[in-house]
């Protein structure tokens, strides 16, 4: 028989248990407490429905004292709907273990208040119980309620409007509205959602407009003004005008565009400028034509290819698109482009030459761009570039093919009016410009290399104009000689060349063509002599008895013929340098001067 516990024992397990009963009994006082103080409605009660704890938000929000709440059932607080919801969450929570349910609790004084209600069932000693919290969501339900009410608002307003809306993302269509639906032939708006926009791009746009959007998604700038032509559902082409700016939609950027209809004043402006450039080539044929049609403004030549040249320049003066002038180095790509731009409607403005294969690569972006003061040491001004400078003129880019691949880029974004930056600033700035390009490369080989951005070539490579070499019109040799002679030729020196001469200048191949054609002679009437570049042979002047015979034995005449030839082979060869020149022929500057202005007024 075991021993009886000592008392000792007994008092230790007993306060054990009372230590144990202290412990409990501060536990459910901080549950009391949580659960009083939870900010929505707490509630526990059984499948009888009978409460068996609320917390003191219920009161509080009900307005029922801790007496009522006890006395009254939970679906005195809501009615209809909401009452049949309720009755049908609880029901489910019992079933499944949880539900949630949304319903309008309304208070002992009258209010109504939205509430999110979410509960769990348990089972105690064979007793299913619901224990749930109930949450205010007023303020959500109004947001939602506002949100709803000005999306409203704005789709009516869209729908209304009689300008064309589209939202897209990714280029996929998220809305349309009925003028954007019915201005490309659709029936409906909803016809047009996931569609691609680019779909509904005409071909040769759909460079630019793709441009355009990757600007604006990227940030490169904030709104596009475009004009482009767009396909109907019917596959008829339109001209399309509106503005594309950048808006936040679901969290996500995306591109809300504004677009009308300008096909009848897009029809009407292209005729009427088509008749302007009609009446300009005219002009300019018939002022070609009163001259014969050996020269065009600075160039020289009536061989049939030159006469082909011609045709190309008054054709591109007579157009706003952009040239490229093909030919080798020395045939005169530089002349054409003054031609082109002269005749042209941009005349008034300036034509700014640039050599693409002359400017530093790291200097490129500055030198087209601009900069602005303190963009980089030494930047001490605002400067512009060439884009400044070519505003509503002519840009003539030689040697276009030199032009650094990354450049090219940027390059595109403002020609496609996207605008550019100066290095140092984040202003967007446009610029009106017309390029002309020359080059002596092949630039369909350029892009096969890598050399050139394709969408840059097409962009440029609008009205092409080749340029022959002089090999291949020598009838145009006289011409060009007798020009060179009356510009080189004082009034006393020779108006025509000797037989020889000219048959030397006829049968040579002018590998530097008309430039290599202009040194010969400078250097001719310096020297006396025929002396060619790739050649060794040099054809002599005729004795210098000839020359004297327009004197006779006229000794004055004579020796002041022979100072002005030797004045003028001494300034030709110290390119027009007075001080170099008068030390090379032993006399002061003061003579060189005075002799100078004897031959002008004999």
């Amino acid at each position: 028989m075991p021993d009886k516990p000592s008392q000792r024992e007994f008092e230790k397990k007993i306060a054990e248990l009372e230590q144990m009963i202290n412990e409990l009994s501060t536990q459910n006082q901080f549950f009391e407490l949580l659960i009083n103080n939870l900010p929505g409605l707490f509630y526990l009660f059984d499948s009888d429905f009978k409460v068996h704890k609320w917390n003191k938000n219920v009161e509080t929000v009900t307005g029922f004292s801790p007496e009522e709440v006890q006395t009254r059932h939970i679906f005195e607080l809501f009615a209809g709907n909401d009452l049949n919801q309720i009755q049908e969450s609880i029901e489910a929570t019992f079933a499944k273990g949880s539900a949630d349910a949304e319903a309008i609790l309304e208070t002992l004084d009258g209010r109504r208040i939205p509430y999110y209600f979410t509960g769990a069932s348990t089972t105690l000693d064979n007793k299913k119980f619901l224990i749930g919290m109930g949450i205010d969501i007023s303020k959500r339900k109004q947001a939602e309620n506002e949100l709803r009410e000005s999306e409203a608002l704005y789709r009516i307003l869209a729908e209304r409007l009689t300008e064309g809306v589209v939202l897209f993302h990714d280029f996929r269509i998220l809305f349309g509205n009925n003028a954007f639906a019915a201005m490309l032939g659709y029936d409906d708006p909803s016809q047009l959602l996931a569609k691609n926009v680019m779909d509904m791009v005409a071909e040769g746009f759909d460079v630019y407009f793709r441009e355009m959007y990757e600007a604006i998604q990227n940030d490169v700038c904030r709104e596009r003004f475009f004009q482009a032509r767009w396909v109907t559902l019917k596959k008829n082409e339109i001209w399309v005008e509106g503005r594309a700016i950048l808006v936040k939609w679901k969290e996500q950027k995306a591109v809300l565009l504004t677009a009308r209809d300008i096909t009848e004043t897009k029809l009407r402006e292209i005729s009427l400028k088509e008749e302007t450039e009609s009446l300009r080539r005219e002009n300019v044929n018939l002022r070609s034509s009163i001259n014969d049609r050996y020269r065009l403004g600075e160039i020289i030549g009536k061989s049939e290819s030159m006469q082909k040249v011609y045709e190309q320049i008054l054709n591109a003066a007579a157009s706003n698109a952009n040239v490229v002038i093909y030919g080798e180095s020395g045939t005169g790509k530089e002349l054409v482009a003054r031609a082109v731009h002269k005749l042209s409607r941009r005349s008034a403005k300036p034509l700014v030459p640039v050599n693409s294969s002359a400017i530093p690569v790291n200097l490129l972006e500055s030198e087209f761009f601009g900069y602005q003061k303190g963009a980089f040491t030494g930047a001490n001004a605002d400067k512009q570039g060439y884009l400044d400078r070519a505003d509503g003129g002519t840009l003539f880019l030689d040697e276009i093919g030199d032009l650094d691949i990354g450049l090219q880029a940027k390059f595109l974004r403002a020609i496609e009016e996207g605008g550019y930056s100066p290095v140092g600033s984040t202003i967007i700035k446009n610029s009106d410009f017309r390029i002309i390009s020359a080059t002596h490369k092949n630039l369909l080989n350029q892009i096969k290399k890598g050399e050139m951005r394709e969408d840059f070539f097409y962009r440029i490579h609008i009205i092409p104009i080749n340029l022959p070499p002089l090999r291949e019109r020598k009838e145009d040799i006289p011409l060009l000689v007798e020009h060179f002679l009356r510009i080189y030729s004082h009034e006393s020196e020779l108006r025509q060349l000797p037989g020889e001469v000219m048959k030397a200048l006829m049968n040579y191949e002018y590998p530097g063509n008309v430039r290599e054609l202009q040194n010969v002679i400078q250097r001719y009437l310096a020297v006396r002599s025929i002396d060619f570049l790739y050649e060794n042979d040099s054809i002599p002047a005729e004795p210098a008895a000839r020359t004297l015979q327009s004197s006779g034995l006229n000794l004055r005449g004579n020796i002041d013929s022979l100072e002005k030839d030797m004045i003028n082979k001494a300034l030709l060869k110290h390119g027009k340098n007075k001080s170099r020149a008068a030390e090379a022929l032993g006399i002061s500057r003061k003579t060189l001067a005075r002799k100078l202005k004897m031959f002008e007024h004999p």
